[in-house]
């Protein structure tokens, strides 16, 4: 009897641990399924850029000044780095990076008699960064980075008046500093994916021989392909990753909140009684925004959404140009805008999503311009409704049960308007950190 009791206990205790077996979810060591962030990688990015660049001139009886000359464009980078994961949610580490830019700028004035065209473009520039983050997942990484950053500024310029010329042509260095804000994440087999935001205020300088004093800031937005040196890989690795996270529900509808900064850039012409001005102005501060949206998650790996946002960003910019008895100033102001995008999106994890959104924004914008020339004078003040496009990447990351966090860059073409002599067409270019609720949808 006593060993038939003590066989039926032992038979209980092996069927206890079968079935606690199949139950409890397997212990995964983070070796085996997340990625070594600890090493050397290597990249490059693909992203765009703009200038807000206040300078002061004065040379042939032309005068110019610019708070904000602008411009935008396209750049190119490469970069090496090493992190040091120095416990399973965070990292330091530092890097170098090369980029190469395609933007011009140009601010012009002329008045019978006299006139003067400024062009600035940044080409080459380099960085040396330090960088800090944490992994609110193991395959994905929030941080923040800062450093060292040169730029060499190529400038031309041309003025004439009372009976002379001049002209100049100096490629210049400044030297500055740079802070910003990334998401990375794991695609699999070593490779990671980014998005970057970064602002760049370089040097006040002078430039030798001249009257022109340059004082240059740029704002970058990137998005970066990288291998890491040593990091696990393979279908294997990933299979084990997608199978540590829990599974999101990523359908349902979302409310958030965002801040952020950007840059503004207007292609202004104006004229008024012989006097005219054309200039690339730029604008740059912060902005705040809520947003509203909902998703449809018709796959593991895939979801379809739609979202509407309200923003407030104070950009604006101001260029005053004088040569003789005329003269000649615009202001640009963007005040609230207003945007609904459609968006699609791609879960290499169940907690991160990549994505891209698009559509149809709104903003109101007010311009200012006053001229002056022969003893005339004339003014403007308008606000306008201008009607647009906005396109661009993002990365979310659910960090708790219905809570989510992203980071997302816009690049907004508005249209061009004509008022009383003067025509405009700005665009922007803006980054965003948000944080949002998402009803219905969970672990």
């Amino acid at each position: 009897m006593l060993k038939i009791v003590r066989y039926s206990i032992a038979a209980m205790m092996v069927g206890m641990g079968a079935a606690s077996a199949q139950t409890q979810p397997i212990d995964i060591p983070a070796s085996a399924y997340g990625p070594a962030w600890t090493g050397f990688y290597v990249g490059a990015a693909f992203g765009v850029e703009a200038m807000v660049d206040r300078l002061n001139t004065s040379a042939a009886g032309t005068s110019l000044s610019v708070d904000g000359l602008g411009g935008q464009g396209v750049l190119g980078s490469i970069y090496g780095g090493v992190d040091y994961q120095f416990i399973p949610q965070a990292l330091i580490g530092a890097l170098a990076e090369l980029s190469y830019g395609g933007l011009d700028s140009t601010v012009s004035a002329q008045v019978p008699g006299a006139g003067a065209t400024l062009t600035s473009h940044p080409d080459l520039s380099w960085a040396l960064l330090v960088r800090a983050g944490v992994l609110p997942t193991p395959s994905t990484l929030l941080y923040g980075i800062g450093g060292y950053a040169g730029q060499s500024l190529h400038t031309t310029a041309t003025a004439f008046g009372g009976g002379g010329s001049a002209f100049f042509d100096s490629r210049d260095t400044f030297n500055g500093w740079t802070v910003g804000a990334g998401i990375e994440t794991r695609l699999g087999a070593g490779w990671t994916t980014k998005v970057e935001y970064r602002y760049s205020q370089f040097e006040q300088k002078t430039l030798p021989g001249t009257a022109l004093s340059l004082w240059p800031s740029i704002h970058t937005a990137r998005l970066g392909l990288t291998y890491r040196f040593g990091a696990p890989g393979g279908a294997s690795t990933q299979a084990a990753e997608m199978a540590s996270e829990r599974r999101v529900n990523w359908t349902g509808f979302y409310l958030g909140g965002a801040g952020g900064a950007g840059a503004l850039s207007n292609n202004v012409n104006a004229s008024f009684g012989g006097a005219s001005a054309s200039a690339n102005t730029g604008g740059q501060g912060l902005l705040g925004s809520v947003f509203a949206g909902a998703d449809y998650q018709f796959a593991d790996r895939a979801l379809v959404g739609v979202m509407g946002d309200l923003t407030w960003a104070g950009l604006q910019s101001t260029t005053t140009t004088a040569a003789g008895n005329a003269g000649a100033t615009v202001n640009s102001r963007q005040n609230m805008s207003w945007s609904v995008l459609a968006r699609l999106g791609f879960l290499p994890t169940p907690s991160t999503l990549l994505y891209a959104a698009g559509g149809y924004t709104g903003t109101t914008f007010t311009t200012t311009v006053s001229a002056a020339a022969g003893g005339a004078f004339a003014s403007m003040s308008q606000d306008n409704t201008l009607s647009g496009w906005t396109i661009g990447p993002g990365v979310e990351i659910r960090i708790a049960d219905g809570w989510s966090t992203r980071v997302e860059y816009r690049y907004t073409q508005f249209e061009q308007v004509s008022a009383n002599g003067a025509t405009f067409q700005p665009s922007d270019q803006t980054i965003r950190a948000g944080l949002s609720y998402r009803f219905g949808g969970g672990y």
